[in-house]
Formats: C-alpha cells, sequence, structure tokens
C-alpha cells in the first residue's frame, strides 16, 4: 500500500540524499525514478529551499522518495565552470544578502555587483560587514554609489553588533540567502545575530587575504522564530548564468534611462560608437568601475551561451 504523498521545503543534501522538512519531521529522501533528468545543464535538480512532493517510506518514519519537484518562485543560480553545468545555490528566497567586508578579505565591489545580477526576483540587500575596522576612500565611495542606485546598504559589525538589528528587521520573515565570498564573516555574523547557531568560522589567510571554506555546503536554518536563513558556502569565483546579453543592461539599473538615448537600436554598450552610456561613464554619471563589472559581465554571459546554445538557463 502506497503512502499519501506529502509536501515538504529540501533543507540540505549531501551525495544525492536530501534532508527534508514535512508535517513537522526530517526526512531522508532520494529522488524518485527518473524524474528531473531532463534538465540536462544543471547537475543539482533539487536544491536548498525546494517545496517538493515526496512519499514517506511506509517501513520507516525517517525516509521518504522525492517524486516531483513544485515550481520555483526564485532561484539563485551560477555558472559552476568546473563542472560545466549550471549549479542552482538556492530556490524560493525572498531575500538576497550580498556579504562583503571593508578589509580581511578586502571590499570588492565587483564580486557584490555579480551577485545584484544573480539576484533575480529576489530583493538584494548589501551588508558591509567588519565595519569597525576602515574603510578605504575608494571603498566609501562606491558604497555611495550603491546607495544613489537605490540598492539598500546596511553596515555591520559583528564584533560590536552595529547595523545587526536593521538587518534583522530586513530579513524577517522573509526566506533569505546570505552569499559572499570566503572570510567577510558570515557565519560570524549570523552566530551573532542568533545565538545558539554555532556556525563554524573559519581564519583568514595572512598570505592571500582571503578566508577559507567553513560552509561545505548550502543549508536552510530555521534560525529563530520568523527567521528562516539559507547559509551558502564562501564563493570564490561568480560565473554568472541565466542572463541574455541583450537583457544586461536592465540588470543595472543606472543604465536604463540612458540606454534609451543611445542612437543604435540593441547598443550593446561596449563599443559602438555614440554610445549613451558610454558617454555618461566619461561624464561621471554612471560609476566607471560599475560599467567595467558590466563589460567584464557581458563577456562571462556570452560564453555561457555559446557553451549551452538553446539553455533554458539563458
Amino acid at each position: 500500500m502506497k503512502s499519501e504523498l506529502q509536501t515538504g521545503q529540501v533543507l540540505y543534501g549531501i551525495n544525492n540524499i536530501y534532508t527534508v522538512e514535512a508535517e513537522g519531521r526530517q526526512l531522508q529522501c532520494r529522488i524518485k525514478g527518473k524524474i528531473l533528468k531532463t534538465e540536462t545543464t544543471v547537475y543539482n535538480p533539487i536544491a536548498v529551499g525546494d517545496f517538493v512532493c515526496l512519499q514517506p517510506d511506509p517501513h520507516s518514519q525517517q525516509v521518504g522518495w522525492i517524486v516531483e519537484r513544485r515550481p520555483r518562485t526564485s532561484s539563485l543560480i551560477r555558472w559552476n565552470k568546473k563542472r560545466n553545468a549550471v549549479q542552482v545555490l538556492a530556490a524560493n528566497a525572498e531575500v538576497l544578502v550580498c556579504v562583503s567586508s571593508t578589509q580581511s578579505p578586502p571590499f570588492r565591489p565587483r564580486f557584490i555587483d555579480r551577485l545584484l545580477v544573480s539576484a533575480d526576483r529576489l530583493e538584494p540587500l548589501i551588508v558591509i560587514n567588519k565595519s569597525d575596522l576602515s574603510l578605504s576612500p575608494e571603498a566609501k565611495d562606491r558604497i555611495r554609489s550603491y546607495k544613489r542606485i537605490g540598492y539598500t546598504v546596511v553596515l555591520t559589525s559583528a564584533l560590536t553588533g552595529k547595523g545587526l538589528s536593521r538587518l534583522s528587521r530586513k530579513i524577517k520573515k522573509k526566506l533569505t540567502v546570505f552569499c559572499g565570498q570566503s572570510g567577510v564573516g558570515k557565519s560570524t555574523l549570523l552566530n551573532r545575530m542568533f545565538p545558539g547557531l554555532d556556525l563554524a568560522v573559519g581564519e583568514i589567510s595572512s598570505k592571500y587575504d582571503r578566508g577559507s571554506h567553513t560552509t561545505s555546503f548550502a543549508s536552510l536554518i530555521r534560525a529563530a522564530e520568523d527567521f528562516s536563513i539559507i547559509d551558502t558556502p564562501g564563493i570564490r569565483e561568480l560565473e554568472i548564468a541565466g542572463v541574455e546579453a541583450r537583457d544586461l543592461a536592465f540588470y543595472f539599473p543606472e543604465f536604463v534611462p540612458i540606454a534609451e538615448q543611445c542612437p543604435l537600436s540593441g547598443c550593446r554598450h561596449v563599443d559602438e560608437p555614440d554610445c549613451a552610456v558610454r558617454r555618461a561613464v566619461d561624464r561621471g554619471l554612471i560609476h566607471p568601475d560599475r560599467y567595467e563589472s558590466y563589460l567584464r559581465i557581458y563577456e562571462d554571459v556570452e560564453a555561457f551561451a555559446k557553451a549551452f546554445p538553446g539553455s533554458p538557463y539563458t
């Protein structure tokens, strides 16, 4: 006799075994049969945050079989060049917290730019951690630029507690995915916000001024009442997937009103003559480093399209 299907949410997955929260308990589940095998450009068809239909094992209260993945409201993805496939980092999140640091490791705004492009259907929130340390003039300039564009920026310090109350208000009652490069203090920040989590914290390499991975896989954590967090491993490089080259300018909000003035229809804003976006960069209306981010991401987007022509993730 078959068990009735249940709906649950994936908390994490290791070696194709997924821990799913369903009806107040956790089940260890595998994918049943050949479902989801049609997604040939993605190597993890089930991701943290996914809602799935599962069939509990009639002989065990802790085991089940995933028979269907429910439609996603959002997905945070990247192109994993090592595996030559799309990697779904998180599903169904509402807020993307882009965690950076002032130093140790140094502030890297171009990484933030990449996360912002990846935040399709997610509310982006830029968090500058370790704000008890000094900010360079260049970093302050970039942060002012983000605020002018319209992004929310929160300066935090896990050491002093600065900004944690404001950050908590922004993510309360919203499934939130925390992303950042290794060493920016993401785990330390979460431990300070939610005492008792006891997430592992790594050291910064003095030789390379970057952190080591302390979170080895993404996991959905019920951190406290009204707080659900998807904690992701530190990312060294973020290759863009799921964006078409012709649409990339729309992911840079400050480009949009200016791009309408370009005389060439379908202007890429790369090397076209009399491009309004390039003129705006020269006039200081668009931050030159943001424009440089755009150019580098544009190259990635074109490379992904060539690697996976016709992919549903382009």
